[in-house]
């Protein structure tokens, strides 16, 4: 693609102040910005991991302890990342330079064009939009290591890294007891559980807000900053968790991440720096420069961290709503109502094409409000087997109450799963029917 250059024509002057319409925040960059590493390699190093043993009993006799143990050693594995290359180039005319007087639009006296100078503005420009690119690859990057001068290295992003702590929400709503979930999922990998950063986009933000409120829990605002960033703090069983709204989060994703373990990774060049601008060669009347540089995210232990997929994206009150009934001085919180079981009609069937097996009961740990909806899911397993399959189309009322039995199906056992949506909520299998050999 050829360059294009900023003509008189091409970029007109305006008077009045700028407001720029694209993103140009970038909290993750900014909180994780005060531990800057530098390499003079492409790849490096995110740390090494090892395990060891323990936590058990030994059981070692006076006579066993004369002969000391055969020897076991820890190894280690090292994790790595790479340094990626933001470019972006400027070009000017010579004529635009010179050109800021001349100005379009709605004018008053004496008024002067805003910016003063195209160059600087078309820097600063380029500057933000690196800047976004960085905060976009921090988050998303797919992982590449280039294998000649052809290919691109492409660094790691957070929610790529994150392997190991992933909790899929289904699409529900995220609340205190889930990220809660997420400590826990965080300690039992061993990683640090006081302190961690919810990132999360706006509408997360507001329902761990709400959750916060129906739970008696208050969200509070600035309670700490990091780099300048100042964050809010809700509390948890496992800690206290700091929250942050990000930018380029996937939607339905947010991330509990370990801000002490991550940073960025600066491949200077020698006797320039780093993200330097310079001035190209120029071939007419006009200049041209480039902004270069090499930048890598450390995360860290991925496992110091956790990730949750698949989250409402949409904000409902009524999710959050606490149900509370008053009765005299004190007040006591209703029990949404949970299906706790189902039941057959008949604990055998003869096999044939006409003999049928339904769901005859269903009951809940309270009574709903009104009529649950309930789905059906039939099932089948071998007499002596212990898996068992869902049924298709094949069979008739395979997803309703009532379920005709396939006369070639003599020896199985069918169960019914069944969900609750609606005024209860739950999924249960009812017990068993045998099929028994026709007469």
């Amino acid at each position: 693609m050829a360059d294009v250059y900023a003509t008189s024509f091409g970029v007109l002057n305006y008077s009045g102040m700028l407001f720029n319409k694209g993103n140009t925040r970038t909290p993750f960059s900014s909180l994780i910005g005060s531990r800057p590493k530098t390499t003079n390699y492409v790849e490096f190093t995110t740390g090494q991991e090892y395990a060891t043993g323990g936590g058990e009993q030994p059981e070692i006799s006076e006579n066993a302890s004369l002969i000391a143990p055969e020897a076991r050693v820890v190894t280690r594995t090292q994790k790595t990342n790479v340094t990626q290359i933001f470019q972006k180039t400027v070009g000017v005319s010579y004529a635009k330079q010179s050109n800021m007087g001349t100005l379009s639009g709605i004018n008053v006296a004496n008024q002067i064009a805003n910016p003063v100078s195209e160059l600087d503005f078309q820097i600063a420009a380029k500057l933000d939009e690196v800047n976004a690119d960085i905060e976009y690859t921090f988050i998303n990057g797919v992982y590449q290591k280039a294998a000649n001068d052809a290919t691109p290295n492409k660094t790691r992003g957070m929610v790529n890294a994150i392997e190991s702590n992933v909790l899929a929400m289904d699409g529900k709503p995220l609340t205190i007891w889930a990220v809660a979930e997420a400590n826990k999922l965080v300690y039992e990998s061993n990683g640090e559980v006081n302190g961690l950063v919810l990132l999360c986009d706006p509408t997360t933000l507001m329902q761990i807000n709400a959750d916060a409120a129906a739970n008696g829990l208050t969200v509070v605002e600035a309670s700490r900053e990091i780099n300048g960033i100042s964050l809010r703090s809700v509390i948890t069983p496992l800690g206290v968790v700091y929250l942050l709204v990000g930018n380029y989060l996937p939607a339905g994703t947010a991330l509990l991440i370990n801000v002490g373990v991550i940073s960025p990774v600066f491949q200077p060049v020698p006797g320039k720096g780093n993200f330097f601008f310079e001035e190209l060669a120029r071939v007419g009347a006009g200049a041209r420069y480039q902004l270069f540089g090499q930048i890598g995210l450390d995360h860290g232990p991925e496992w110091y961290h956790a990730k949750f997929t698949g989250l409402k994206t949409t904000f409902d009150a009524s999710d959050f709503t606490k149900k509370v009934s008053v009765y005299g001085p004190t007040a006591t919180v209703e029990t949404d109502a949970t299906i706790t079981g189902a039941t057959l009609d008949k604990s055998t069937v003869a096999a044939d094409d006409t003999a049928q097996v339904s769901v005859a009961s269903v009951n809940y740990n309270v009574e709903p409000a009104s009529a649950a909806t309930l789905s059906y899911l039939w099932q089948v397993r071998a007499k002596t087997g212990t898996v068992w399959t869902d049924l298709t189309s094949a069979y008739t009322g395979y997803n309703t109450s009532t379920l005709t039995v396939k006369a070639d199906d003599a020896e199985k056992h069918y169960r019914c799963k069944v969900t609750a949506t609606g005024t209860a909520t739950g999924t249960v299998f009812s017990n068993e029917c045998t099929v028994e050999a026709a007469d």
